[in-house]
């Protein structure tokens, strides 16, 4: 159970503006990914929460007449990535979103709730920088667009005023038309970790390629906002595209960068791979826009760990649409207070299909999908680990795409098709072919893990495509296995792969 004490449902832009009058004290939940973990470790406990999850007006990514490219606040960074619009006009920001801790976190997590929570090193909010971005916030005066550098206000702390929710991301077509970029993100590990620093560069090429038309470069942890190296950027415009002048470029980020020193890394260090990643974002954003570099660069490529996994695979992901049914059940109200002082629980009717059947119960507004799903329906594959979507043991399928369970609401299982390890055997208690594959490469070891991953693997599997040992090895980073079986694992997910497809 979570300590809150109140959840209200909106059920449009205008309620969650109303809610948010009515109940002052409140605080806005989208995917939860920030704010239930918070919560769980005390930052936010006793919270009252208006949540916006049900607003699928506030979903997908659509161009407007004159260009201008809009991404809906609650639209999940997989959903992002895998848009046609974006891998056509952003690609960029599809790539640097797909950094963004594990597989099931990007898809519960929204571009909204990264960009509100504040944090410097929020893997969309350098990039977002780059390609000028507009946020619009809807509130009791209408609607208001600001431009993303007047919306970071410190450290934690943006421009919302009371009764704002934020609704859309704007990227003006000036902004990105005839640009190409590249982000990297340097950080300790490949998946669920917050980037040490980032670095977003786009350039602009003049027709024949050879001088810089413009340049535009955005860090994250280079201060205590995301910022722009406006000294860096202004040096840029005009040069021809050399390797002197890259360096050029890169070493100017000083004049801009205010790093400082943490337990992750210290100012010295960060000022070092400022001007470092800039040189490296800067080369691969001109090889992207058709040009040269006239002078050969320094020996030696940059260390993988500096790429962080496959930026160039956004493309590549077949693209799955989420059915997000109504969440109002007849006659029921989505409405739902639970007053603590009181020692008064408030539930919600919840309707859903879990493993083919029908399902429905009255849910404590404060219990998590894994509390259900274990407590009411005795599903134990479902297990309760971390419990802030770090290590996947409670992974399961909602509507086709995976989700750590532990965050992801009970009363928003209502309308949805959930699938747990239970649901995958047969009718009379026959393994599925992931299963035993697990069985026949020794993938299983202690077992707690086990379950979850299957779950990432059914997601996996049931995409049709054929992923390479890398690809593979990404998709299931949003898991821990304290055995450290990884490789058997591996093993067992591509040998299912290639039978399904045929090919083994």
């Amino acid at each position: 159970m979570y300590d809150m004490k109140a959840l209200h449902e909106a059920k449009s832009v205008a309620d969650a503006v109303r809610l948010l009058q009515e109940y002052p004290q409140a605080q806005i939940i989208a995917g939860g990914s920030d704010v239930l973990v918070q919560m769980r470790e005390g930052k936010r406990a006793g919270a009252e929460l208006v949540s916006i999850y049900g607003l699928d007006e506030l979903r997908g990514v659509t161009m407007e007449e004159d260009g201008t490219i809009r991404i809906g606040s609650l639209t999940s960074f997989s959903h992002i990535t895998k848009d046609p619009i974006i891998q056509k006009y952003l690609s960029v920001l599809g790539e640097a979103v797909d950094m963004v801790g594990g597989p099931q976190i990007r898809n519960i997590g929204t571009i909204g709730g990264n960009t509100c929570n504040g944090v410097t090193s929020a893997d969309s909010a350098s990039t977002l920088f780059a390609w000028d971005a507009v946020i619009e916030l809807t509130g009791p005066e209408g609607i208001r667009r600001v431009p993303i550098k007047e919306f970071y206000i410190k450290a934690g702390k943006v421009d919302l005023r009371p009764g704002e929710i934020q609704t859309g991301i704007l990227i003006p077509r000036k902004a990105y038309e005839g640009y190409e970029g590249y982000y990297i993100k340097y950080a300790m590990r490949n998946a669920m970790d917050i980037a040490t620093l980032g670095c977003s560069v786009n350039v602009k090429l003049s027709d024949d390629k050879k001088t810089f038309t413009d340049v535009r470069v955005a860090y994250g942890v280079a201060g205590p906002v995301p910022m722009r190296a406006v000294h860096a950027e202004a040096a840029g415009r005009g040069l021809e595209v050399t390797e002197e002048n890259i360096e050029k470029i890169g070493d100017t980020v000083l004049e801009d960068v205010t790093p400082r020193d943490s337990w992750r890394a210290s100012k010295a260090f960060r000022e070092h791979i400022s001007k470092l990643l800039c040189k490296r974002a800067l080369r691969e954003a001109i090889r992207r826009a058709g040009g040269m570099i006239s002078e050969a660069g320094p020996s030696g490529m940059a260390p993988k760990a500096l790429d962080n996994g496959d930026t160039g695979t956004a493309g590549k992901k077949e693209e799955r649409t989420s059915v997000l049914q109504s969440q109002e059940a007849s006659g029921v109200s989505r409405h739902t207070i639970m007053t603590d002082s009181e020692s008064e629980k408030q539930y919600k009717l919840v309707r859903c299909r879990i493993n083919g059947v029908e399902r429905e119960t009255m849910v404590d507004v404060r219990a998590s999908l894994t509390d259900m799903l274990r407590n009411d329906y005795s599903l134990t594959s479902v297990k309760k680990g971390c419990e802030v979507g770090e290590c996947g043991v409670c992974n399961v399928m909602i509507d086709g795409e995976c989700y750590n369970s532990c965050i992801y609401l009970a009363v928003w299982a209502d309308g949805k098709e959930i699938r747990t390890l239970e649901g995958l055997m047969g009718p009379d208690g026959e393994l599925s072919d992931i299963q035993q594959a697990f069985i026949d490469e020794a993938a299983v070891q202690c077992g707690f893990c086990t379950p979850g991953v299957i779950m990432s693997a059914v997601e996996i599997l049931e995409s049709g495509k054929e992923y390479s040992r890398d690809e593979l090895r990404k998709l299931l980073s949003g898991h821990l296995c304290r055995c450290t079986g990884y490789e058997n694992i591996l093993n067992a997910v591509e040998k299912t792969m290639k039978k399904r497809l045929g090919k083994l």
